[in-house]
């Protein structure tokens, strides 16, 4: 009965011992489990309950009619080959019912529907005591897979696409299918030697080559699987792929396996954007809230046919509008973070993972970026036309694919960052040696040839130049070399699209009213434009990447200052886990780095510090409300970090040192950075502004010390050796007047001798160097102040000029409204040379205001420098020529031009400022002299002119009247040098200085040329060229000889002459 019903036995009580337990019984149970899974039967008469037929697979009548451990592997072996539907079918018991739908199906198929039926009878395997048959059902399917790799020849496409279709078709519908996968994977994997030894012989992850190759064309199969444009997270596609990989993936043999297939072949031809392309890898890295770069745009000027999802229709977006899209894509990015970074930390690298996986994976990272290091520079390229970044198409992956690889690796870095000095201890596992260029066999090459932040040292040799790399210091150097890739190259896009933006912007604005017909294609322009630096700051800015990179950044900082300071060699002991020290005064004053921190900075590439900085910068520009959170770390939730001291740190031990960091742009970009610090018109920031510029400027003892190195920083930009354009050289700066002037006039805020430290020690740098300026080495704050008013010479000045320019450019073009003298060219290229006129003109005006400002504060409490021979002529015919040009009758004429606010020129602040000036520096003797001995500019009337204008410009009447009394006390000394001019103009020719043509008051010999000259002659030429004047050798004014025997003959003739004058 059971015989004619494979279903009856398995209904029946099992509780029976007499049904179970004699041998007929039990391989009669045998062969109806069987039956039921392999779905064949060597009964000729089988029949069965259920509407479905089995396979027949009899044909000899001498042998046995019942399936047994004895003829399984053979008769399944035999149901695999068979491949004839028709025949097949023809051999169904009984015939007049159909085979089980699936019955007639791939190899791979029919065997998992096996294991599936198996599975689904386990328990009644159990409960008839027959396990051990589960077990070798169970082993005979799994191994019967594999038996179909070595002889089953493939048809129409190969057995791994028939077995990628199988995992696509149920590995994310079947409960059973994961435990079949694994255990196939199991029976193949070989790989334990492998990961267990140093040997790279991929033999010995599988025994047989064809099974490697069958896995391997798992992941093409998969990589084809994927179309990149629908790869996204906003579809099912993405999230589905995912967990079938993840299914795939979970040996150490299959992770291995997916990482070797996502290489591309060698070839001689650019392969940069095929990482991402055509690799697995690179596709499971490419969705993301921005689109590739590639399906933007179909035409800039056309419209908008993009596959932006956010920020469309830009001109007619509210504030609210453009607050819901930027948190939609917020919360679209961290779903894709997530699912990214769970599969490429908690699956590929954390959970069942090995040294040789990572490394495998690191070199994929590594070659990515290698051949795609062109991408850190990519939108520097688009100097001469930025309008080239959006015409051009990339050659690089896409910024989304870049901002994920990121995010990984700052997932990577986070168990090493720390939130204060007492967890610090995983920092002193980055081994600083990482990046010499001696060291080989490492996987990220690519840094060997970047700049370090000092020069080569012969002491960085090493000896053993094979290194293993723990997966901290991988972690740290890659992440670093990734917010370059990403994060930092997107920056430079917003930078340039920020200022095309405010291009396009005027012109939109200049044609709003008017029937240009180009006036369609620049508001289309504008608003694309506008779309993509909306969706480039939004993805800049989600709150989960910018709380990793602080955190990540901030602990570079620390970690740079602590081996740049007082790292030690046992610091870095892999047997000892101790916490960073905090650093002291005593770090920062030291004015002398050992070598061995030396040796560490000369294998350090310079940007690590970069990133820093720029990262602060870009916040601070383009989403400042999100600096509390940078600083503070308001997004975790925990108590306050140490980030703010780490940051302090980070400005004392580089700003200032060119010991520490030989280039002195970067060290300005610090300055830059600090910035952020300052009080702003946000009212949400200003209890932020606080709160952390008194950690950072008050709190600390050494926080002083920031004046010294903004000097010292100031200094190296001018004396870098290097080529640095004068906008350049003023950008660089603009920033170090914001903060000169917040740290000199914090005293205004309160009364406490904390808050005058700043300015204090700004006092401290002025007395010096008045105590030793003679010295060999000209004092820091004498070069400063040298500095300071080159720039406010070379700005105001250019600044002037432009304005009358501008004033001819502008009576040209309104003469032509009445005379029409200039034809359609002329008058284009006339706009077109006054607007950029007018950009300059606005430049010089904003940073000229700002750099007088400087000298008028500092001039406050420091005159006696500024008064002394070296400097004193310098600003006393800077003064006077400003004056002249501001309020002379003549020269004010040539500076009307149409809107004072369009080149932000402010006459009545620059001329109150500078007589400001006159007033701090006015009851110095020697000022006053200079002032009357400028023969180009002074004359009676000039004050006379600044106090018409004074009074006009509504300064308070007290001031003013104290401004006459100086006018006065100026001209009585004129009127005196007069008379002594008078009494000496017959003054003999080796009496006169040769350069300046007057009397000399003290006459020095200059060594090598044997000139004789006035010792404040040479003085103020040696502020800004340290040689003989007539034959350029090498010059201090230690060196040159006082000329006692000329300056006693030259007093004498004085005196002889004054005598003769006072007795007639």
């Amino acid at each position: 009965m059971h015989h004619n019903n494979p279903f009856a036995a398995l209904s029946q009580n099992t509780n029976n011992p007499t049904l179970t337990e004699t041998k007929t019984d039990r391989s009669n149970e045998k062969n109806n489990f069987s039956e039921i899974v392999f779905q064949i039967t060597l009964n000729p008469l089988f029949k069965n309950e259920p509407n479905e037929a089995f396979v027949f697979m009899g044909d000899d009548p001498n042998k046995s009619n019942l399936l047994s451990e004895q003829n399984l592997d053979e008769l399944l072996l035999e149901r695999l080959m068979l491949t004839d539907a028709e025949y097949i079918n023809d051999q169904r018991r009984p015939r007049e019912k159909p085979l089980k739908t699936g019955v007639i199906k791939e190899h791979f198929f029919y065997l998992f529907e096996c294991f599936e039926r198996l599975e689904n009878l386990k328990r009644k395997f159990i409960q008839t005591n027959l396990i051990d048959h589960y077990e070798f059902i169970y082993n005979l399917i799994i191994n019967m897979c594999r038996t179909v790799i070595s002889i089953i020849e493939p048809e129409q496409e190969p057995l791994s696409k028939k077995f990628f279709n199988l995992i696509i078709t149920y590995g994310a519908e079947s409960e059973h299918f994961p435990k079949f996968y694994q255990s196939f994977i199991k029976l193949i994997d070989n790989s334990d030697n492998f990961f267990n030894s140093e040997t790279n012989d991929l033999d010995q992850l599988v025994e047989d080559p064809l099974e490697l190759k069958f896995l391997t064309d798992l992941f093409y199969h998969f990589n084809q699987s994927i179309n990149i444009q629908a790869f996204d997270i906003y579809s099912n596609e993405f999230r589905k792929k995912l967990d079938l990989l993840r299914l795939i993936t979970g040996s150490k043999l299959m992770k291995y396996l997916f990482v070797k297939c996502s290489f591309l072949a060698e070839s001689g031809q650019t392969r940069g954007k095929s990482w991402q392309t055509d690799t697995l890898i690179g596709k499971l890295l490419t969705p993301s809230v921005l689109p590739l770069e590639q399906y933007k745009f179909q035409s800039l000027f056309g419209e908008p046919q993009h596959q932006f999802r956010y920020f469309l229709n830009t001109s007619h977006m509210t504030r609210q509008d453009a607050e819901i899209n930027e948190k939609n894509m917020h919360q679209a990015q961290r779903m894709i973070n997530r699912e990214i970074s769970s599969f490429f930390y908690d699956h590929l690298v954390k959970t069942n993972s090995n040294a040789k996986i990572r490394n495998m994976w690191l070199g994929w990272c590594s070659k990515c970026m290698t051949d795609n290091k062109a991408k850190c520079q990519e939108w520097s390229n688009f100097g001469q036309n930025p309008m080239n970044m959006f015409s051009n198409k990339s050659n690089y992956p896409s910024e989304g694919f870049w901002l994920n690889l990121l995010d990984i690796f700052l997932t990577y870095s986070m168990p090493f960052c720390a939130d204060g000095l007492q967890n610090s201890s995983k920092l002193l596992k980055i081994n600083y040696n990482y990046t010499n260029p001696d060291i080989k066999d490492k996987n990220l090459t690519l840094l060997d040839s970047e700049t370090k932040f000092i020069p080569n040292r012969d002491t960085t040799k090493v000896q053993d130049e094979h290194v293993n790399f723990n997966f901290i210091t991988e972690s740290f150097y890659y992440t670093h070399s990734l917010i370059r890739f990403s994060y930092l190259s997107m920056y430079q896009k917003l930078i340039k699209i920020n200022n095309e933006l405010a291009k396009w912007q005027e012109m939109y604005q200049d044609l709003a009213h008017s029937t240009d017909p180009q006036m369609s294609r620049i508001k289309t322009m504008f608003e694309n434009m506008s779309c993509e630096f909306l969706n480039m700051q939004g993805v800049m800015t989600e709150e989960g990447l910018i709380k990793k990179l602080s955190k990540f950044l901030f602990n570079t900082a620390l970690w740079l200052s602590f081996v740049s300071t007082k790292a030690l060699k046992s610091n870095f002991d892999a047997e000892k886990s101790q916490n960073l020290e905090p650093l002291s005064q005593v770090d920062f004053l030291s004015k002398e780095t050992n070598s061995f921190n030396l040796d560490i900075l000369a294998v350090i590439p310079e940007f690590l510090l970069t990133n820093i900085v720029e990262f602060l910068t870009c916040i601070n520009r383009f989403k400042e409300t999100l600096l509390p959170d940078l600083f503070m770390d308001r997004l975790s939730g925990k108590n306050e970090p140490e980030f703010p001291i780490w940051y302090l740190y980070l400005i004392l031990s580089f700003m200032g040192r060119s010991d520490r960091l030989f280039n002195p742009h970067i060290r300005a970009q610090i300055a830059e950075s600090i910035e952020c610090l300052l009080p702003r018109q946000n009212p949400v920031l200003v209890e932020f502004q606080k709160n952390l510029s008194k950690r950072i400027f008050l709190d600390n003892q050494y926080s002083a010390l920031i004046s010294e190195s903004l000097i010292n920083v100031f200094v190296s930009i001018e004396m870098s050796g290097q080529s640095v354009q004068f906008e350049q050289k003023f950008n660089y700066r603009r920033p170090m007047y914001e903060l000169f002037d917040y740290l000199w006039n914090l005293p205004t805020q309160n009364a406490s001798p904390e808050y005058r430290k700043h300015r204090d020690e700004l006092k401290k740098m002025a007395d010096f160097a008045l105590e030793n300026i003679e010295n060999h080495e000209q004092p820091l704050f004498l070069k400063f102040l040298n500095y300071l008013i080159n720039d406010a010479n070379y700005l105001l000045v250019e600044g002037l000029l432009l304005l009358e320019k501008i004033k001819t450019s502008q009576d040209k073009l309104e003469l032509d409204k009445v005379e029409k003298n200039l034809n359609n060219q002329q008058k284009s290229e006339l706009e077109s040379s006054l607007k950029q006129m007018i950009m300059m003109a606005k430049f010089h005006n904003i940073m000229s205001l700002k750099t007088i400002q400087t000298i008028k504060m500092l001039t406050d409490e420091i005159k006696d420098l500024f008064c002394h021979q070296v400097l004193v002529d310098r600003i006393a015919t800077m003064l006077n020529d400003f004056l002249l040009h501001l309020v002379g009758k003549k020269k004010r004429k040539q500076l009307k031009v149409k809107n004072f606010e369009e080149v932000k020129f402010k006459p009545k602040e620059v001329v109150s400022i500078i007589c400001d000036i006159y007033l701090n520096l006015g009851e110095n003797r020697h000022f006053c002299e200079a002032i009357c001995r400028d023969g180009r500019s002074y004359s009676s009337d000039l004050f006379q002119s600044a106090i018409e204008v004074l009074q006009q410009i509504g300064r308070d009447p007290i001031w003013v009247q104290q401004f006459v009394l100086f006018y006065k006390k100026v001209n009585g000394v004129a009127e005196q040098l007069k008379l002594e001019e008078a009494n000496f103009d017959d003054a003999p020719d080796e009496f006169l200085d040769p350069i300046m043509s007057c009397l000399m008051e003290d006459p020095v010999l200059l060594p090598s040329s044997k000139q004789i000259v006035d010792k404040s002659t040479i003085s103020r030429h040696l502020l800004s060229d340290q040689t003989d004047p007539f034959n350029r050798s090498p010059l201090t004014l230690q060196e040159v000889v006082p000329a006692t025997d000329l300056k006693k003959r030259i007093d004498e003739w004085k005196k002889s002459k004054l005598s003769i004058s006072n007795s007639q």
